[in-house]
């Protein structure tokens, strides 16, 4: 029966986060699919996920919080991963990250290359970074290598001069919370109606582009605040940038919490504002749309690929068209109701069930090459 091992390097980089959640929901789709089998080696993580991923695994995670705890799991990992992973007797190995790890024999290694920010963005990352230092060297020695969209695909091919014949591209999915109903009784989150913002803000993120196209357009002012979820609390340097711009005191708010949290607040949102320069593929416009939110965002990188026909579109660089874009998601009716039509088709095509599915089809190429 073909198997596949996870590796244990997204599990200690990670108490939360997309990439070791990702890897969670497809290991636990796959593990039995077409009698295929997963597992998960871990020896020692920090993931607040794994243990509920419902999958074999050798894995005890690490709880508490004290100085050194990511290196007592690299080591722990490094002396008893290997074995384990030989004993597991896998068909072949699907790396969770670009850690430069020794090869198990001739099991055949697949590797997920998520974006190419690094890359595209260097000036936001520092020079020591792990992955500026380890991905060419993991996509180099990995066999095959599963993209999250054509273009990030395509941004490998250009900056690494992969062959294309080496690359998967298999989309993402999304989690379920976010197409649930609401409860009868919901209220909104904020006291006003608002544009909502989800997520980190730095760089390439492009938050200050949004910000100022909310604050160059009277009518968006006058009618939402500007709701940030999610990422750290507002810096003194946007707060600086709020003054600057003269908004209403308090019409800036961050909140957060879970995801059923943020489902609500999708929910209420007069529209979702995506303005990021570069994604690798972009899951918070499906949880939008699913959700029943408009959508205005960015048209660069991997963005039009997850949005299609379901969103407004704007150039992310320029002011003029973002508040363009912002102001027809939230005023015009017959776009509004042609764009969540449009959002509840798209959200179909990109499931983890789905993703599991393309993902064994392309293990079994790996191991019948």
């Amino acid at each position: 029966m073909p198997s596949v091992v996870f590796d244990h390097q997204t599990f200690v980089a990670q108490e939360f986060g997309g990439i070791s959640r990702y890897f969670c929901e497809l290991a636990s789709r796959i593990h039995g699919l077409e009698d295929f089998q997963a597992k998960v080696i871990a020896p020692l993580h920090l993931n607040a996920y794994l243990p509920d991923c419902a999958v074999p695994k050798a894995a005890v995670r690490l709880n508490g919080k004290f100085r050194g705890r990511g290196r007592l799991c690299q080591v722990v990992n490094a002396a008893l991963a290997p074995a384990l992973t030989r004993m597991s007797r896998p068909s072949l190995i699907h790396r969770t990250y670009y850690e430069s790890l020794p090869r198990v024999g001739d099991v055949p290694v697949v590797l997920s290359v998520f974006d190419m920010i690094h890359e595209i963005f260097p000036e936001n990352f520092a020079t020591n970074d792990v992955v500026i230092r380890c991905k060419r060297g993991s996509v180099n020695a990995a066999d095959h290598l599963i993209c999250i969209s054509h273009s990030t695909a395509n941004d490998l091919v250009r900056l690494f001069d992969v062959p294309r014949s080496k690359i998967f591209v298999i989309y993402l999915g999304y989690s379920d919370v976010f197409a649930q109903p609401a409860p009868r009784d919901e209220t909104s989150p904020h006291d006003r109606p608002y544009l909502l913002y989800v997520g980190q803000r730095d760089g390439y993120k492009n938050f200050g582009t949004a910000l100022r196209a909310y604050a160059a357009s009277r009518v968006l002012r006058e009618a939402f605040d500007f709701v940030v979820f999610g990422g750290p609390a507002l810096s003194a340097e946007e707060r600086v940038l709020i003054a600057s711009l003269s908004l209403r005191p308090g019409s800036v708010v961050r909140m957060g919490g879970s995801d059923k949290d943020l489902a609500r607040a999708y929910r209420h949102a007069r529209t979702f504002v995506y303005p990021s320069k570069y994604e690798g593929f972009g899951i918070p416009p499906l949880e939008a749309m699913s959700s029943g939110c408009v959508v205005a965002s960015s048209n660069t990188s991997s963005i039009p690929e997850v949005v299609g026909d379901a969103a407004v579109t704007f150039e992310p660089s320029d002011i003029g068209d973002t508040r363009l874009a912002l102001e027809r998601a939230c005023f015009d009716d017959t776009t509004r109701q042609q764009l969540l039509a449009a959002g509840g088709l798209r959200v179909r095509e990109f499931t983890w069930d789905r993703c599991a599915r393309e993902t064994v089809a392309a293990y079994r190429k790996v191991i019948n090459a």
